[in-house]
């Protein structure tokens, strides 16, 4: 296995006091900095497979392609013998569409809470 990948913008790292609470809300992202990030993680396809499966299935439907990327991906580097040159590339490929989904939930985020506090502030004038 590799060293661990770069986690996409406004990802707390691993052991950052912010996954606290933001792990409740955040599980993609929780999972990406603990496990899948992890060079140590001993990549149970299996498990990750049903898990993105779950979350698929209350996904935004303009989240789902980059779901069934993630699976798809996780399905050829399960074939993939680990030690195999290309299993790292497989890895990175798999990473792709999740730190995708991860960057636009970041965006939902962002927006979401910049609405909140412009809402409570317009509304105290």
């Amino acid at each position: 296995m590799g060293p661990a990948k770069d986690l996409p913008p406004g990802l707390p790292p691993a052991h950052s006091r912010k996954w606290h609470n933001r792990r409740w809300w955040d599980q993609l992202g929780y999972l990406r900095v603990r496990s899948l990030g992890n060079p140590q993680w001993p990549r149970d396809m299996p498990w990750l497979i049903t898990w993105l499966r779950r979350e698929r299935s209350t996904a935004l439907p303009a989240d789902q392609g980059l779901y069934d990327e993630a699976i798809t991906a996780a399905r050829h580097y399960a074939r993939l013998p680990r030690r195999a040159p290309e299993a790292e590339h497989a890895w990175d490929r798999l990473l792709k569409p999740v730190d995708e989904l991860l960057t636009r939930r970041q965006t939902r985020h962002l927006t979401a809470t910049h609405e909140a506090r412009t809402g409570r502030s317009d509304a105290g004038s």
